[in-house]
C-alpha cells in the first residue's frame, strides 16, 4: 500500500489477487439490488470533426465508511493516450502494441483536460497521483482535496467541467472517420473498500493508474446522460440508467438501420449485414444461457455496435448492457463473430453484476467468462469449422502455453510478458475446465450459480469464489483448496506421460524344479503346436504436479479396459497376462485434463504407427489454414 498525504490509504502497486475470504456482510450482504455509491449526471457533446466531447458531469457520491473522507480519487483514464508519458504507454513499449500495433501519429493523441471542478461553488484543486509508482508523467489518477469533507454516511455533490479529445481509434475507443466510440470518457471516481471487503482491514481507496492490460473497476450507482450530436448521426450506448457501475457510446453517421428483436439491438454498417444477423442471434442465446445456468439477468434492453472495417480496434470491448462487436464477410470468420458476441455478453455477468476488480483480479472477469462462453458454445457444438478433430475445449487450449510464467490469479500489470497476462483469458478456462471433470457431476455447475447469487453487486474476491466453491464442494471441498493452491495462486504444470507398452510370449524356459523330492530338468522352449499366453505391460509416469488419471488399455480382443491411476502414485506398471497383447494405452480418454504439458505423450502404441503423426499433422494445417484466413480478414 501507498500511504498518501490523506488519512485513508490507497492500493498500489502490490495489490493483487485476494487470499482472504469477505466479510459475509461486505457490500451489505447478498443482496437483489447494488448499493447506490456513486451517481452521475452527464451532459456529452460531441464534435465529429474534431474528434471532441465537451461535458459537464455531476457526480453524487455516498460516503459508506466510518471515516470522514476529506479526498478523492478519481481516474481520468483517456489520459493514457496523450502520450508517451503515461503508465499505459510505457508498458506499451515495454510489452509490445495491441491488439493490431497500429501506432499514433500526430493529430491522433487523446486526453481528457479538467476545466473546473467545485463542491457546492467553492472551488476543488487537484493532483495527479501515482498509487501504482507509475511516471510523474502520469496523468491517469488525481486526488480532490474538498473544500467540505463528507461525514460517515453523508454524501456529497462534487461538479465537473471537462474537454476531451478522442484518439483515434485505440484499446477499444476513440474514432476513425466519423465513427466514434466513446468510452472511457469521464472523470470516475475510484472506490473506497471497507474492513472485510477484498482483503481490506481498513477503508483504503482503489483508484489504480491505467495500464497496457487493465480495465477497470467502480461501485454501482445511476447514470442520467445526455448526449448532443450533429444531425444524421446515430447514438447506441449503455442502455441501462439505473444499478450500473459505466456508461459508454458510439455515434456514427454510417450505420444501417438496426436489427431487433426481443430486447437486443444491433447498430452495423450496411457491409456487414451478416454479421450483425450473427451477432443478434448470438446475443439472443447468451442472454437465456447465462440467465439459465448463472442466474436471471435483469436489464431489459442490450445494445450491440458492429464497427465499421477500419475501427476494428474498437471491435471486443464491454459495457453493461452495451458492447462491440466484430464484423467480417468470410464464412471462416462467421463462428469467430459469433464466439465473440458471447464473450461480449458474457462480461455483463462477470464484469457487470459481479463487478470485481479487473485491476488487481483480471482473471476473475476475462477467464471466468471465457470458461462460461466455452461451455456454452461446447453444449452446441462438438467440431467447430475447419478443425474437423478438435473440440471447442482443444481450440481453447491452443491459445494458451500450459506452463506460464505467471499465475492466472495475478494482477493485470506485473506480468513477465504480453503473452503471460493472455493466460488470463484461456489458460483460466482450461483450469477450471479440468476442476469440473475433475470434481464430477454438477458440482462446479451448482458452484458456480452459487457464487452468482451470493456476489452479484458485491466486488467478489479470489478467496470469495474459493471459498464457495469449495462450500458446494462438500466432501470435496479439499480439492478444491488444493486446485486453488496449484493452479489458481499458483501454477503448477501436470505432464503425465504413457512410457512403455510392450508384450512378450510367457514360453517356459528350461531349468530344474523339485517334484516329489527329486530334482527335475525342464526343457524350455516352445514345441510344434503349443500356444502360450502373453505378458503385456503398460508403465505411465507423472513428471509434475499429481492429478487423477484414467487409463485406457486397448488389447486384440475384447472389450478395452479403463483403469484408474491414483494421483498418489508417481509412476505406476499395469501388467496383464492373457491369451492376447495389448495393443495401444491412452492417458486421459476422455480428455478431461488439458492443462498436461503434453498431450501428445497421453498415448502409445506397442508397435510404431505413423497415424498418430498423421492425424495431428492434418490438424496442425487446418489450425494454419483458418488463423491464415482470419490474418487475410483483418
Amino acid at each position: 500500500m501507498l500511504a498518501l498525504l490523506v488519512a485513508i490509504e490507497v492500493a498500489g502497486w502490490s495489490a493483487g489477487a485476494v487470499r482472504t475470504p469477505s466479510s459475509p456482510s461486505a457490500w451489505g450482504g447478498v443482496r437483489e439490488k447494488p448499493e447506490d455509491v456513486a451517481d452521475y449526471d452527464l451532459e456529452a457533446t460531441l464534435d465529429p470533426i474534431e474528434h471532441t466531447v465537451e461535458g459537464k458531469e455531476r457526480l453524487t457520491w455516498r460516503n459508506r465508511s466510518n471515516e470522514i473522507v476529506k479526498a478523492l480519487y478519481i481516474h481520468l483514464y483517456l489520459n493514457a493516450f496523450e502520450g508517451p508519458g503515461s503508465t499505459f504507454n510505457l508498458e506499451r513499449r515495454r510489452y509490445g502494441g495491441l491488439r493490431f500495433d497500429v501506432r499514433t501519429k500526430k493529430g491522433e493523441f487523446g486526453w481528457i483536460d479538467l476545466k473546473k471542478v467545485t463542491q457546492g461553488r467553492k472551488p476543488v484543486p487537484w493532483t495527479f497521483v501515482h498509487p501504482d509508482g507509475g511516471p510523474e508523467t502520469d496523468r491517469t489518477v488525481a486526488r480532490l482535496d474538498l473544500p467540505e469533507p463528507i461525514k460517515p454516511g453523508a454524501a456529497a455533490v462534487i461538479d465537473f467541467e471537462f474537454h476531451d479529445q478522442l484518439p483515434r481509434v485505440v484499446a477499444r475507443t476513440g474514432w476513425f472517420g466519423s465513427y466514434h466510440l466513446v468510452a472511457q470518457w469521464f472523470p470516475k471516481v475510484g472506490v473506497l473498500e471497507l474492513p472485510g471487503e477484498r482483503g481490506a482491514t481498513q477503508p483504503r481507496w482503489n483508484c489504480h493508474e491505467f495500464h497496457l492490460h487493465s480495465e477497470f473497476y467502480a461501485d454501482f450507482g445511476s447514470y442520467h446522460v445526455k448526449i448532443a450530436v450533429p444531425p444524421g448521426f446515430t447514438v447506441g450506448s449503455t442502455s441501462a440508467q439505473d444499478d450500473i457501475h459505466d456508461f459508454a457510446f458510439a455515434a456514427w453517421d454510417g450505420f444501417a438501420p438496426p436489427l431487433e428483436k426481443d430486447g437486443v439491438k444491433v447498430l452495423y454498417p450496411p457491409e456487414f449485414e451478416n454479421s450483425a444477423r450473427v451477432a443478434l442471434q448470438a446475443t439472443r442465446e447468451a442472454r437465456d444461457y447465462f440467465s439459465k445456468t448463472l442466474g436471471p439477468y435483469p436489464y431489459e434492453q442490450i445494445t450491440v455496435v458492429v464497427p465499421p472495417f477500419n475501427a476494428i480496434e474498437s471491435a471486443g470491448m464491454e459495457y453493461e448492457t452495451f458492447f462491440t462487436s466484430l464484423g467480417s464477410n468470410l464464412s471462416p470468420l462467421k463462428e469467430e463473430v459469433r464466439f465473440l458476441t458471447v464473450h461480449e455478453f458474457g462480461h455483463g455477468y462477470f464484469m457487470g453484476l459481479l463487478a470485481t476488480n479487473e485491476f488487481e483480479e483480471p482473471f476473475l472477469d476475462e477467464g471466468l467468462n471465457e470458461f462460461w462462453d466455452a461451455r456454452m458454445l461446447s453444449d452446441e457444438r462438438v467440431k467447430l469449422p475447419l478443425l474437423p478433430a478438435f473440440s471447442n475445449w482443444d481450440y481453447i487450449a491452443l491459445h494458451t502455453h500450459r506452463f506460464e510464467a505467471d499465475p492466472i490469479a495475478g494482477n493485470s500489470w506485473e506480468r513477465l510478458t504480453r503473452s503471460s497476462y493472455g493466460a488470463v483469458y484461456a489458460r483460466t478456462a482450461i483450469v477450471f475446465h479440468d476442476l469440473e471433470a475433475r470434481l464430477g457431476g454438477d458440482v462446479l455447475a451448482r458452484g458456480f450459480r452459487e457464487y452468482y447469487r451470493r456476489w452479484r453487486f458485491r466486488h467478489p474476491s479470489t478467496a470469495d469464489l474459493e471459498e464457495t466453491l469449495a462450500e458446494v464442494a462438500g466432501q470435496q471441498k479439499d480439492v478444491v483448496h488444493r486446485w486453488f493452491a496449484e493452479q489458481v495462486y499458483e501454477r503448477a504444470p501436470v505432464d503425465d506421460r504413457v512410457e512403455k507398452v510392450e508384450s512378450e510370449e510367457i514360453v517356459p524356459e528350461p531349468g530344474t524344479v523339485l517334484r516329489d523330492g527329486r530334482r527335475v530338468e525342464i526343457e524350455g522352449g516352445r514345441k510344434k503346436g503349443e500356444t502360450w499366453p502373453w505378458r503385456s505391460v503398460v508403465e505411465v509416469r507423472r513428471y509434475a504436479a499429481h492429478v487423477p488419471q484414467a487409463v485406457r488399455i486397448e488389447f486384440e480382443k475384447g472389450p478395452p479396459q479403463i483403469l484408474q491411476w491414483p494421483e498418489s502414485e508417481r509412476w505406476h506398471r499395469y501388467v496383464f497376462e492373457r491369451s492376447d497383447r495389448v495393443v495401444s494405452a491412452q492417458i486421459d480418454p476422455k480428455r478431461e485434463v488439458l492443462l498436461d504439458l503434453n498431450k501428445l505423450d497421453d498415448g502409445r502404441t506397442r508397435e510404431r504407427t505413423p497415424a498418430g503423426a498423421r492425424r495431428w499433422t492434418l490438424e496442425f494445417k487446418a489450425w494454419s489454414e483458418l488463423v491464415y484466413a482470419m490474418l487475410e480478414s483483418l
